[in-house]
This record gives structure tokens, C-alpha cells and sequence, in this order.
């Protein structure tokens, strides 16, 4: 009748336990099945353009049917990644970017871009800035990662222009 304090004892520390390895591990597990699928698919440093989002959409975690969107994965340990898209005029955009940890450490949207293309370059550190002048720098907190671009499709009518317009977002390797 005295084990059940010990019970209750282990019980805390393997929910404990269970929960700090999740919290840990599993934003890392989600995003390298990502990445790796998307190298599968296209490869790192490729723009993979996926279809219109339906009921059964899953390439873009719980994707919108009002937006398109366009991937990109990348891994910047060897070269730079120069990022570049066409913004769209009159509709929402934006070009995100994610750790390998899912982490969201960059984020541009229509709204603050006065340029009509968004162009940044993304580096492991600041030793690779040098000599590449022009768009704007970005660090990956990580080597891995990816980059979304996400546009909104505001009537079907306009949907076949979106849709060209966001086929010329690029991710190249320096």
C-alpha cells in the first residue's frame, strides 16, 4: 500500500521526461521529413511550385485554399542562396523563412516592399557576405531550412495571373 507515492513519484518524472524530449525534438523531426521530401522532390536550392491547396493538401502544413504557395528548401553550409520573386500588385504576398528548428526568422510582406521583386540573399554567416553586393543579406540561424512564398488569391479571376506571376519565384545557389 506505501508504493504508490514511488508511482506517482516515477509517473511525474517520465511525463516529465516524455514531455521535455517532445518539446525538444519534435519541431526538428517535423522539419527534416519537410526538407527532406522537398529534396526528393526538386532538390535543395529549388523552388517547388505546389498545386492549388484542397481537402487533401498537405505539402504546406494546414494550407490555405485562398493562398498558392511556392517552397523552397535550403541548405546554405557550402554556398549563399540569392532568393528572388516577382511581388504581385494588389494582393497580399509575403516570402518567410524557417529554421530547421521551425523557428520563423525572416518575414517580408507586399506591404513593406516598395520594389516590384523581392530579392534577398541568405548566408550561414557573415564570412560569406562579402562580395556579394546588391539584394539584402539575411543570416540563417540554421544551415537547413526553408524559404515559403505565399500569395493570395483574392477572385478566381485573377487566379491564372498569380499563378504565372509566382512560377518566376526563384532560389538559386550561388
Amino acid at each position: 500500500m506505501k508504493s504508490w507515492p514511488y508511482l506517482l513519484a516515477a509517473t511525474l518524472i517520465l511525463g516529465g521526461i516524455i514531455h521535455i524530449v517532445t518539446i525538444l525534438a519534435f519541431p526538428s523531426f517535423v522539419m527534416d521529413r519537410l526538407i527532406s521530401g522537398i529534396e526528393e522532390q526538386v532538390g535543395l536550392g529549388v523552388v517547388a511550385h505546389a498545386p492549388r491547396a484542397s481537402a487533401e493538401s498537405r505539402t504546406v502544413v494546414r494550407p490555405s485554399p485562398d493562398l498558392i504557395y511556392t517552397i523552397c528548401a535550403f541548405d546554405v553550409s557550402e554556398m549563399p542562396l540569392h532568393i528572388s520573386a516577382p511581388v504581385p500588385k494588389d494582393t497580399y504576398f509575403s516570402l518567410s523563412m524557417f529554421a530547421d528548428n521551425t523557428d520563423n526568422f525572416f518575414v517580408v510582406n507586399d506591404q513593406q516592399l516598395s520594389k516590384e521583386t523581392v530579392e534577398v540573399i541568405l548566408v550561414k554567416n557573415e564570412d560569406q557576405v562579402e562580395g556579394l553586393g546588391g539584394a539584402p543579406i539575411v543570416v540563417a540561424p540554421s544551415l537547413r531550412g526553408v524559404v515559403l512564398f505565399r500569395t493570395l488569391i483574392q477572385s478566381e479571376e485573377r487566379f491564372e495571373e498569380l499563378n504565372v506571376n509566382r512560377l518566376e519565384a526563384t532560389c538559386e545557389v550561388m
